[in-house]
């Protein structure tokens, strides 16, 4: 007979534990006073349990998770003009128009917002650094996002110049005097604009040396690697959510002579994906997701003020103690003091004590 497992959480404040019924033997015989209790578990359940944080945000994601359809994979980040902006090519075949469709949605308003919010937002998520709520500034045509969100530190990038490439992949002024190299290092990510340029030579570049130079056309920068998300659908044997590399593949072109123009940003590599469809608080109009107790908290807590700047102090202590009271029961329904609940697998009822 198999050994029958037994597990059980508890809550105090915002501390959460995972025990387990200590069982003697397979019969489920208590052999002594240490058996039947419940204790730290004894032994490791892979995918035993999963756990999600709620709370009240400033946010609501309401719309479920698709890809290129509300779900966009980036490549990176860079910084335009102060501001954090996004990054998303297609490796095979150049850099993103986001005001053109499935992309343009991050500009449509924020689909299912109570507040009638006509403001364009964003959640990223996946990020090393850049996780939660932006405000989108500008869709660009040439694969960047860019937001309102202020960052410190400053990338140099340069746009609408003419830019000279070769089959060695690498790139370097092609007659606006500017020395590349100086500003580059192995190891750096670079994000090459669309203008005028070649899809194959656009998107996400990883590079691998650089050449520097007194004079600007022999001021060499290298790369080895190119980014890019998977298109629907997907290569062969790849995933939606995976990122799209391979060695880069530069086709040569003299900007000087065919007018070729492109824009050059220093960029940070950081595969993430950014949702659309989102609820943000912004107006009296918003629904606000409080639980039945914190409702009437905030009506006594409302009530509280009127009384004080009515000078109604004994009032406003009245509704301030009705305030806490509810406060305290919302937090006595969330959290528990002492005892267990019980959770037990299929088959089995539930119980809790409180």
């Amino acid at each position: 007979m198999a050994t029958k497992k037994e597990y059980a959480y508890y809550k105090k404040g915002n501390k959460f534990a995972i025990i387990q019924k200590n069982i003697a033997s397979a019969n489920n015989a208590i052999t002594d006073d240490t058996y039947g209790r419940y204790k730290s578990p004894v032994e490791s359940v892979t995918d035993g349990i999963q756990l999600e944080y709620v709370y009240s945000p400033e946010y609501n994601v309401y719309s479920n998770a698709a890809i290129e359809v509300n779900k966009f994979y980036i490549n990176g980040w860079t910084v335009i003009d102060g501001y954090l902006t996004f990054l998303r090519a297609n490796r095979a075949a150049g850099n993103i128009n986001w005001t053109n469709s499935p992309e343009n949605v991050v500009t449509s308003g924020s689909e299912g917002d109570t507040g009638g919010q006509s403001l364009d937002y964003i959640v990223v998520r996946g990020s090393s650094r850049w996780n939660g709520l932006h405000k989108v500034q500008t869709a660009g045509t040439e694969g960047t996002l860019k937001t309102y969100t202020k960052v410190s530190n400053t990338l140099p990038y340069w746009e609408s110049k003419v830019v000279d490439f070769n089959v060695s992949e690498q790139f370097f002024d092609g007659g606006s005097g500017i020395r590349y190299a100086d500003y580059f290092s192995a190891g750096d990510y670079v994000f090459i604009g669309g203008g005028t340029e070649d899809a194959e030579n656009q998107g996400l570049h990883k590079v691998s040396s650089v050449t520097t130079d007194n004079t600007a056309v022999s001021s060499f920068v290298t790369v080895d690697t190119s980014y890019g998300y998977f298109p629907s659908p997907s290569a062969s044997g790849s995933s939606l959510s995976d990122e799209n590399s391979a060695a880069a593949a530069f086709t040569a072109a003299d900007g000087s002579s065919a007018g070729v123009t492109t824009n050059i940003y220093k960029a940070h590599r950081d595969f993430c994906y950014i949702l659309t469809d989102v609820d943000v608080l912004n107006d009296e109009n918003d629904t606000i997701d409080l639980s039945p107790y914190l409702s009437k908290a905030l009506v006594y807590y409302i009530k509280a003020r009127l009384m004080e700047d009515q000078l109604e102090l004994e009032g406003k202590e009245y509704f301030m103690r009705e305030f806490r009271r509810m406060v305290e029961k919302h937090s006595s329904a969330t959290s528990l003091t002492g005892g267990a609940y019980r959770i037990q697998g299929h088959g089995m009822t539930k119980w809790e004590e409180i």
